[in-house]
């Protein structure tokens, strides 16, 4: 079965030259797009490999009663003179030990914010300390770090961007191009795919099965880069509206300078976060002075009270800093992103200064809290199946995009289209990849690298 094409001339060149821009970008993000999705599965598999390597230290023998939770706290701070204690986390079942996030006392000013972490596991019944671990040396951190930058940093996560922003245009172009023309279905598999013909078969069988799916992982996965998501969404879906008013830094009439306002982004540690993405950019609470702080345990009551049953708390940090205890999906807390809620106290009364709740984030917001876990896999083990499959299939359907650019006999330039239409489709996949800043850029550039090769061309002829 041979390419469907539009019936008119017009048409067919307008589909010519949109298969050209298909072929182009596609050649630029397949290793990337492969990189993303290998990853993403590496990511998917080795959280359950990480629980096993590290039963030791999860689990426990259940014993007649826990101990105080301030015991605990004591002997992980006689064990570790020189850290200060961050966040603790309950155990979420009896065989479960308790754990305690230390920092180094050098990182512990303003909340530390993405300092290096040490993560302390203890017998919840016997008080031992089991061990501890850098949680951003895991296997499933290193993945996922490699996933987010390529181990390159900034220019690592400008790559991905683009493309990813790139991988957009390649679905939308790739849809227009698989769309029956004339009434007609797509071509079902060939039975013998080796020649190029039965993989072209494969692949638009493939991506009508997995375009939307795809589209989903790139602009959900977008949110975490630091232009795309950083500087345009994440303000746009950040929380408004809060109760408490932000102090600002600056000197009073005495000349004495305050620190500096944080944000809940401030909770988060080294390759962690702590906190959802729609209240990293929102203010902190303070704490009214006080003489004697809330003991943990008193904290851990204050959580119950409030109807909290699997959460972690955050210490305050400073004078001025809150308790605060937290409930969400891209912890691991909970699984229904509905359910998320933040809850901060006086660090001195315990009275309750903000409550956060799933209600409360604007509706970008709500979409990144609902799309972020389950782009991760962490909504049950059903999300974590269908998670694994999708990510089989995008790799599948890659390898066949590449199988179809190597079986090309002038695979070496991209295909030949006229130019009045290839330049149509040029500017309007630019227009359209001005959603993605960088995939536009990088987009420009293309178009003007291929202007200036084809006018050589043609003056050459």
């Amino acid at each position: 079965m041979t390419r469907t094409l539009p019936s008119s001339s017009a048409s067919r060149r307008f589909y010519a030259a949109v298969w050209r821009w298909h072929f182009m970008i596609g050649v630029l993000v397949i290793p990337f797009l492969f990189l993303l999705a290998f990853s993403g599965l590496l990511m998917l598999l080795s959280k359950p490999l990480d629980s096993v390597l590290n039963e030791s230290l999860l689990t426990v023998k259940v014993g007649e009663k826990p101990l105080p939770v301030t015991v605990l706290l004591e002997s992980v701070e006689q064990h570790y003179p020189l850290a200060s204690v961050k966040l603790y986390l309950p155990p979420e079942a009896e065989d479960q030990s308790a754990r305690f996030s230390l920092q180094p006392h050098s990182h512990a000013g303003h909340g530390g914010h993405h300092a290096p972490s040490t993560l302390v596991y203890l017998n919840p019944y016997t008080g031992e300390i089991l061990g501890d671990q850098d949680p951003a040396a895991s296997l499933y951190s290193r993945i996922k770090t490699f996933h987010g930058s390529l181990f390159m940093g900034s220019l690592g996560d400008a790559l991905i961007e683009i493309a990813a922003g790139l991988a957009v245009l390649m679905i939308v172009s790739g849809l227009y191009l698989a769309w029956p023309k004339g009434g007609e279905r797509p071509p079902a598999p060939a039975k013998k795919a080796g020649q190029r013909e039965g993989w072209r078969r494969w692949h638009l069988s493939l991506g009508w099965l997995i375009a939307l799916p795809l589209l989903f992982f790139l602009v959900s996965g977008l949110a975490w880069t630091n232009i795309w998501g950083g500087k345009i969404v994440q303000p746009w879906g950040s929380l408004p509206g809060t109760t408490y008013k932000a102090r600002q830094a600056v000197e009073t009439e005495q000349k004495t300078e305050r620190p500096p306002v944080t944000d809940h982004a401030s909770m988060n540690e080294a390759g962690l976060h702590r906190v959802p993405w729609a209240v990293e950019q929102t203010p902190m609470p303070e704490s009214a002075s006080g003489e004697a702080t809330l003991q943990l345990d008193e904290v851990e009551a204050l959580a119950a009270h409030q109807g909290l049953e699997h959460f972690r708390v955050h210490f305050p940090q400073g004078d001025s800093g809150v308790w605060t205890v937290s409930a969400t999906t891209i912890a691991g807390d909970i699984e229904n992103p509905t359910g998320e809620r933040i809850v901060h106290l006086g660090q001195h009364s315990g009275q309750v200064l903000q409550d956060i709740r799933f209600a409360d984030y604007p509706v970008m917001g709500k979409a990144m809290a609902a799309s972020i876990p389950l782009h991760q896999g962490d909504l049950g083990l059903w999300n974590w199946l269908l998670n694994v499959l999708l990510v089989c299939l995008i790799m599948a359907l890659i390898v066949t995009g590449a199988l179809l650019w190597w079986k090309r006999q002038s695979r070496r330039a991209p295909p030949k289209a006229e130019r009045a239409p290839a330049r149509a489709v040029a500017v309007i996949m630019l227009v359209v990849a001005l959603a993605f800043p960088l995939s536009a850029a990088a987009l420009l550039g293309i178009i003007l690298l291929d202007v200036v090769l084809t006018a050589r061309k043609t003056a050459k002829a």
